[in-house]
């Protein structure tokens, strides 16, 4: 059953004041409150001459056209390898696991996020055929509106979700723990139309390079990140 959120009467947006921005990425922070809890976020958005990609070798810190680095797909127990059917650079990788609830597709034109139907390949061929990217993950939002899932059960840990609004593609992720529900709530809140979400637990650790072109490192549990087959990154175009 879908747990019962009631957002307080004030919900609660700030902007930081000293957004930091890179050649690649824009940093910011906002916070929301939920009843009587606040939870903050930090939004990553590509700049005007930077996008997603996925990939599927684990990017170097000294690639200076790379500006961000999360984990994307689920990874599967040993012998690991990507959750899913996924692309990269137009390369298709199929392995017999289970399939998620939805699917990211980026391509030239840009992100698409969407319910994966497994009886349509059309996204798969597109990002074979442009030879873009295509991973599959859990579906949060649809056209506005919350996907439910079941898999965190009441457990609560930091969430990271690739977002689509009506005017940017960005990522968005909390320290906070937070239940799923509660998370996706919040990114509705925040405008979203669509997002994936995007691994986390003990596989987040990740990176961002800031305007002076150091690297800082984001995410609390690195247990698995040695473990990790796949990455989301902003890229230079």
């Amino acid at each position: 059953m879908k747990k019962r959120i009631s957002f307080a009467a004030f919900v609660l947006i700030v902007s930081s004041l000293a957004a930091q921005r890179s050649a690649l990425v824009l940093v910011d922070t906002l916070s929301m409150q939920v009843d009587t809890l606040v939870f903050h976020f930090t939004t990553y958005t590509p700049a005007t001459d930077a996008g997603f990609a996925f990939m599927t070798t684990k990017p170097d810190t000294l690639n200076s056209n790379i500006g961000l680095c999360v984990v994307a797909a689920f990874t599967s127990k040993a012998p690991e390898h990507i959750v899913g059917t996924s692309v990269c650079n137009g390369k298709m990788l199929y392995y017999p696991t289970e399939s998620e609830s939805g699917y990211c597709l980026i391509t030239s034109s840009g992100v698409e996020i969407n319910p994966l139907d497994t009886n349509d390949r059309s996204a798969i061929t597109k990002a074979v055929r442009e030879k873009g990217d295509y991973f599959q993950q859990m579906i949060l939002v649809n056209r506005g509106k919350a996907v439910p899932t079941t898999i965190f059960r009441n457990r609560t840990t930091a969430r990271r979700a690739l977002v689509i609004t009506a005017s940017e593609t960005m990522l968005v992720e909390t320290d906070d723990r937070i239940h799923i529900d509660v998370f996706t709530d919040c990114l509705i809140r925040m405008g979203a139309i669509q997002a994936i979400y995007l691994d986390m637990g003990s596989w987040s650790e990740g990176w961002y390079r800031t305007s002076e072109g150091q690297i800082y490192r984001i995410g609390k549990n690195w247990k698995s990140s040695h473990l990790q087959t796949n990455w989301l990154v902003i890229k230079k175009r």
